[in-house]
């Protein structure tokens, strides 16, 4: 189930103060003046927006903490990208980006990629959602079921619809952020067995059906997409 789908608003000003700093690391000052951690749907992630370029990443984050690397895509292949904080999985990001130039931007980028299921994500939204955010949080969130694909394929678990609900803002098309669920690990017995069965398909259900609330899987992916920008 945890096939990866891939999917950052002005630059905070006291940016400047840190960008010579390359040793900077997750806990340090850019992680506390020009790094909120913030996910803002159609704007940015942290300091990064659609016009960030790989320039911008050392100035953010420092060239200690970028790194060149192939990075999964959602067929389970891979694409040259661009990894910050690669060493701490609860605040990386893998960033694509939309062709090969110097002064290229981001098309998209995957939030805590790698995460083990026991830690947590530092990247969070304002409501807030983030890793481990269970099902029936996102619907009190939303103020409604949401649709979302059966599990146990390539795109097992990703939300497809908020309904018109308080989380449709995520779906802006410039900067869109997409959330993927999973179940939890829990306990074999022929009940939960059951209640997997009946939503491993690749097909849509409701947050609100039995078994999806049986399970209430949690958020174990988020991605954001800046590719409609460029259109």
């Amino acid at each position: 189930m945890r096939i990866f789908w891939i999917a950052t608003a002005a630059v905070l000003t006291s940016a400047l103060s840190v960008a010579t700093d390359s040793s900077a690391t997750a806990d340090s000052s850019i992680a506390g003046n020009s790094n909120d951690w913030l996910i803002v749907p159609g704007k940015r992630a942290g300091p990064i927006t659609q016009k960030t370029t790989r320039a911008d990443l050392i100035r953010f984050f420092g060239a200690k903490n970028v790194e060149d690397t192939d990075i999964v895509v959602s067929d389970g292949g891979r694409e040259p990208g661009t990894v910050v904080f690669g060493d701490q999985p609860g605040a990386s990001l893998s960033i694509l980006w939309l062709d090969d130039t110097a002064d290229t931007r981001v098309r998209s980028i995957i939030f805590c990629q790698g995460l083990e299921r026991a830690e947590k994500c530092r990247w969070h939204t304002d409501d807030p959602v983030s890793f481990g955010t269970d099902l029936k949080t996102l619907e009190r969130i939303n103020g409604r079921k949401f649709k979302l694909n059966g599990f146990d394929w390539g795109y097992g678990g990703l939300v497809t619809s908020w309904e018109g609900g308080r989380l449709d803002r995520l779906s802006i098309p410039c900067g869109r952020l997409t959330l993927r669920v999973d179940p939890t690990a829990g306990e074999p017995s022929d009940q939960r067995s059951s209640l997997i069965e009946q939503v491993e398909d690749n097909d849509e259900f409701w947050s609100s059906d039995g078994p999806m609330q049986g399970l209430n899987p949690v958020v174990d992916h988020m991605s954001m997409s800046f590719l409609a920008c460029n259109r």
